[in-house]
């Protein structure tokens, strides 16, 4: 075997998509191999759990060194004995890590949410030996225009956090709907808002859960061109955002929304367990959702949008599924990639879990079980297959 490492480019963290899917690739080379990871960039924790520290901690103990000798060279480090994974978005653009190491197999792994692929683009796809996307709707894509190698494995769940559970009981008395991901244009959470005012007048006992927080305001300074909402978040003098604010001032009324924050990935399941439903009406997604397929593992029923990544987790009744999907406005994502989910079908999709709680727990089995086959250890273990040849 020439490879002894899996060199793992990206940011390892518990709180963001890109972050907690390394995290978990390293946890599961670490645990099963074939060889162990090599993490290259410093991660960051908000709450680094006691089996992180155990099961990683020889891998971040040596990684301040190994960035060290990275930086120390002239031009990019050569890692003779890593295949080195790289993180690829839109139009194949990378970390700036990637310009400093290479390994002696480098793999492309993209989850991408724009359309636009010029020459560059191409250019830059054609540096990696193997290309891999996050979902079978971006390898298709990439493969319509000349990949026909790339291939595609999804995201895992951390089965073992992920799982149904009884609710604690913080919100007596309330219908809770759960939704999550990052504030930004692209997840819809301006369309979760309008959705969930109209459903709210119907039931002044639903509540709105969310987990929201983006550190990067750049991403969600385009709200306003929503057609739901007027204003995007304002940071205080702290750099900081009231999500409750921003959700008071565009209509819902006190006491109707809770976000959570900056909140762990270990400490989620918690917060997703309270909740009777869970509503994505994403515009799009490079991969198939994280968070979604988290609270699916939760036991939690989930509303879906049918487009993009979400594709790839929506089957065999696991789920709501929002059919209605249209043009997003070319002002909003010109490339027309993006598609709207429709708000009278969410709020009447929002009424049928309210009004029939037998069939929101029958989709919300059928989700769990669908689940059972997609933890970080099949999927590592699909993410290895793929690198058999370069091993």
């Amino acid at each position: 075997m020439k490879t002894q490492r899996i060199g793992i480019t990206w940011q390892l963290t518990d709180l963001h998509g890109w972050g907690i899917f390394g995290l978990n690739v390293a946890m599961q080379l670490a645990r099963n191999g074939p060889v162990p990871p090599l993490i290259i960039s410093e991660p960051y924790f908000v709450g680094i759990t006691p089996r992180i520290r155990r099961v990683l901690g020889p891998y971040l103990k040596e990684q301040p060194q190994i960035l060290k000798q990275i930086e120390a060279q002239a031009g990019p480090a050569k890692v003779n004995e890593a295949v080195m994974l790289h993180s690829l978005g839109n139009a194949f653009l990378h970390s700036p890590i990637s310009d400093k190491v290479r390994g002696h197999t480098n793999i492309g792994f993209i989850f991408f949410e724009n359309g636009t692929l010029d020459n560059g683009a191409l250019d830059r796809a054609a540096r990696y030996d193997k290309i891999i996307a996050g979902s079978s709707w971006n390898r298709d894509f990439i493969k319509e225009r000349g990949f026909e190698s790339a291939a595609f494995v999804s995201q895992g769940v951390d089965l073992e956090r992920f799982r149904p559970r009884r609710k604690a009981g913080h919100f007596p008395g309330r219908f809770v709907v759960f939704s999550g991901g990052k504030l930004e244009l692209r997840k819809g959470q301006d369309i979760v808002l309008a959705a969930f005012r109209r459903f709210h007048e119907r039931h002044p006992d639903a509540l709105l859960l969310t987990n929201w927080h983006n550190v990067w305001p750049e991403t969600f300074a385009n709200l306003p061109l929503s057609p739901y909402v007027e204003t995007a978040p304002q940071a205080d003098a702290n750099g900081s955002i009231s999500l409750q604010k921003w959700t008071e001032a565009n209509g819902l009324p006190a006491g109707a929304h809770i976000d959570v924050g900056p909140t762990p990935n270990a400490k989620i399941p918690e917060i997703i367990a309270e909740a009777d439903v869970a509503l994505f009406p994403n515009r799009c997604e490079g991969g198939t959702n994280l968070v979604a397929m988290e609270t699916m593992a939760s036991g939690i029923p989930c509303i879906l949008s049918a487009n993009t990544g979400h594709l790839d987790i929506i089957g065999d009744g696991n789920c709501y599924v929002l059919g209605r999907q249209t043009d997003v406005a070319k002002e909003i994502e010109p490339s027309g990639v993006w598609r709207e989910s429709d708000v009278d079908e969410i709020v009447e999709t929002l009424e049928m879990a309210y009004s029939d709680r037998e069939d929101a727990k029958k989709r919300a089995d059928a989700g769990v079980a669908f689940m059972r086959n997609l933890s970080w250890k099949n999927q590592t273990e699909a993410l290895i297959a793929e690198l058999t040849e370069y091993l």
